[in-house]
């Protein structure tokens, strides 16, 4: 059983040969997992490389990226990231949905 997570980010960046060698030393009686968010078409092309009899699964729509997203990026220092994130919060917490990335679980614990 192989499975790999992200599959379309590996491809992306250039995995392909490393993905193809573990692939041909492994059983061939195997099932292959790959999952992704998004699987453009280029991708695929290269995922299909790998697998056999592949069986795709779309929930919504397919390689389709919500075009109403906003993304900001600031840069702050340390010290103030928190006060600023609430600052963030208070603006946008009527406008709708926020998803806020932290690099560790221990921060988002807080």
């Amino acid at each position: 059983f192989v499975v790999l997570d992200e599959a379309d980010r590996m491809f992306d960046l250039g995995f392909e040969p490393q993905i193809t060698k573990i692939v041909g030393n492994i059983r061939p009686d195997r099932q292959t997992a790959l999952f992704s968010a998004t699987f453009p078409s280029h991708v695929e092309s290269l995922a299909r490389k790998v697998l056999r009899a592949p069986i795709e699964i779309v929930v919504g729509g397919r390689s389709v990226t919500a075009g109403e997203i906003e993304q900001h990026v600031e840069v702050v220092e340390e010290s103030d990231k928190f006060h600023r994130l609430l600052q963030l919060l208070g603006l946008w917490y009527e406008k709708g949905n926020v998803l806020v990335f932290v690099d560790t679980q221990q921060k988002c614990d807080w």
